[in-house]
Parts: C-alpha cells; sequence; structure tokens
C-alpha cells in the first residue's frame, strides 16, 4: 500500500480525532464551568426549568403511584426559584444555548443542552484516545449543528464575510470544523490508532 493511502485510512483520522478534541474540550469546559451575565427575564426563564436532577425526580414522582406521592419537587422550589432570577445573573454559559433551544420550541432544552455539553466534555477526552469515537462523533455533529444553525448563524447570515468582526469569524470557523471533522469521523471511524479498533476488532467498519 502506498504511502499516501496509509496516511488517509491511519493517520487522517488520527489527526481529525485530535484537531476536534482540541475544538470541542475547551468549548464544553466554557459551556459548564465557565458563567456570563444575563438578563433578569432571561434568568427568571433558566429557574423555571429548574435542573436536570429535578426533571428526573419529578418524572420519577409522576411514576409513582398518588397514595406513594409526596410534596412535589415544583411546590417545594416555588418560592426559590421565584425570586432568584430577579436577584443575580450571572449564570452558566451553556444557559444561552438552552434559551435558544426554548426559543424554537426544541423538546426538553434543559436536557438537549446538558446532554450537548457533556458530549463535547467528555466526548473529546475519549476522541483523544479513540473509545466510542463514532457515538461520540454523532452527539458533537448534532450539538454543533444546532449551535451553528441556533447561534452562530443569525449572527453572520445579514453580512459579507469581508464584514464579520473578528471573533464573529472564529466562532464561526471553529462551528464549521466541529460539524465538518465530526461528520467526517462518523463515516471513517476512529482509525488503526484507537481504542476501538483494539477493543472492538471485529465490529470496526474502517
Amino acid at each position: 500500500m502506498k504511502l499516501s493511502h496509509t496516511a488517509s485510512l491511519q493517520l487522517a483520522p488520527l489527526i481529525s480525532r485530535i484537531i476536534l478534541a482540541l475544538i470541542v474540550l475547551p468549548a464544553g469546559y466554557v459551556s459548564i464551568f465557565r458563567t456570563s451575565n444575563f438578563t433578569h427575564e432571561e434568568a427568571a426563564r433558566i429557574d423555571a426549568m429548574g435542573t436536570p436532577v429535578q426533571m428526573i425526580e419529578n418524572s420519577v414522582e409522576k411514576m409513582k403511584p398518588v397514595a406513594w406521592r409526596g410534596p412535589t419537587t415544583d411546590d417545594t422550589e416555588k418560592d426559590s426559584s421565584g425570586t432568584s432570577g430577579a436577584g443575580g445573573t450571572k449564570m452558566r454559559n451553556l444557559n444561552h444555548f438552552i434559551l435558544r433551544l426554548d426559543d424554537v420550541k426544541v423538546p426538553q432544552p434543559l436536557v438537549v443542552g446538558w446532554v450537548c455539553a457533556i458530549a463535547e466534555l467528555v466526548g473529546g477526552f475519549l476522541l483523544l484516545i479513540g473509545l466510542f469515537t463514532r457515538w461520540f462523533a454523532l452527539l458533537i455533529v448534532i450539538g454543533s449543528a444546532l449551535q451553528f444553525w441556533l447561534i452562530t448563524w443569525p449572527q453572520v447570515r445579514g453580512t459579507l464575510p469581508w464584514d464579520w468582526q473578528v471573533g464573529t469569524m472564529h466562532v464561526f470557523v471553529y462551528v464549521l470544523s466541529a460539524v465538518l471533522i465530526s461528520f467526517s469521523l462518523l463515516l471513517t471511524g476512529p482509525g488503526r490508532f484507537s481504542l476501538d479498533r483494539l477493543m472492538f476488532p471485529k465490529h470496526d467498519a474502517d
């Protein structure tokens, strides 16, 4: 096999995994662990959604027989959630994405937003070692495509590329690169230098 063929089949997926990890790992960290300012209205909307833990608890509570149910989470949280939006406006960056999901009526925007952010953070690490590559590539394709459609594209669609601000250009390139690279990994697989190839050789479709 020619060197060019070997490089395209084995080295290209490895390089793609490294580049994609360098893109999504910092993005996932910033989304979950960094904060930014929100208006009082936006903070109130986020507080009204609750948290993923509360949503799970509410779902479990609804599945119980009526006689077994205790006070609902909504009842116990009502007083505190009604005032938190007016007090503080420092919230996770991830909430910007969750609000946009809610604006376009995506079902369960809180869950979808957290799944996308965790896929970036956890998936970025697993991509480096090549474990469950196609599964996390699929999640990153979906999450990055949603971010491009909901956040990035509305910022650039009204102007020509040479009129964009530097920051806008960087965000556009970052999100588009994440979509394209993750989609290519979804099609090609992790390559030879991966744990997927070591652990699942019979099911590897490279």
